[in-house]
């Protein structure tokens, strides 16, 4: 298991847990897609800790690294 702060680029991923004390991100995370079970891609991070963009269902979001570090993902081989 890995989070998306640690996730290699372009490999494809399955959200394990969102493990996050915000629920306000929680919340608008859900309604964008990204809940357990559903595939995503890193599609980039930034350097020095910076934010992550991640790809879920062709929708490209931005994370805080502190906040990438709290999604649980698992390797998908579909």
């Amino acid at each position: 298991m890995t989070h998306v702060a640690d996730a290699q680029i372009g490999i494809n991923y399955r959200v394990t847990t969102l493990d996050m004390n915000n629920s306000n991100l929680k919340h608008r995370l859900r309604a964008l897609g990204c809940i357990e079970g559903c595939q995503l891609q890193v599609h980039q991070k930034g350097l020095f800790k910076g934010p992550c963009t991640i790809n879920i269902n062709g929708q490209h979001i931005s994370i805080r690294h502190c906040d990438a570090c709290k999604i649980c993902l698992e390797h998908c081989y579909e």
